[in-house]
């Protein structure tokens, strides 16, 4: 049994319930990471910022995982990198306007 009795156990190398629990710790260390490096930024947005961040990062996380095979990981990271690149450029459109 581990020293912390609240993880789950391994079923095999990498069991839904272990990788869940790190996909969340990465979404709070994430958060963490930008209330101590972005005070400001912090400060300068809504209460529901931070949980927003952290469920983010453990859903792309988890939808990351359900993709196991070389060709499918390259796709998706592909189309991701460009579904990026044009909400970006839609978000910095929308702002010259304002």
């Amino acid at each position: 049994m581990s020293a912390d009795s609240t993880l789950p156990a391994i079923q095999g190398p990498w069991s839904r319930e272990l990788v869940k629990e790190i996909a969340m710790d990465i979404g709070k260390e994430v958060v963490a990471h930008i209330e101590m490096m972005y005070p400001a930024a912090i400060s300068a947005t809504p209460s529901t910022f931070k949980l927003s961040v952290r469920n983010t990062v453990f859903n792309e996380i988890m939808a990351a995982i359900k993709v196991n095979d070389a060709g499918q990981i390259a796709a998706r990271l592909k189309e991701r990198k460009a579904m990026r690149r044009k909400l970006g450029a839609a978000y910095r459109e929308m702002r010259a306007r304002e």
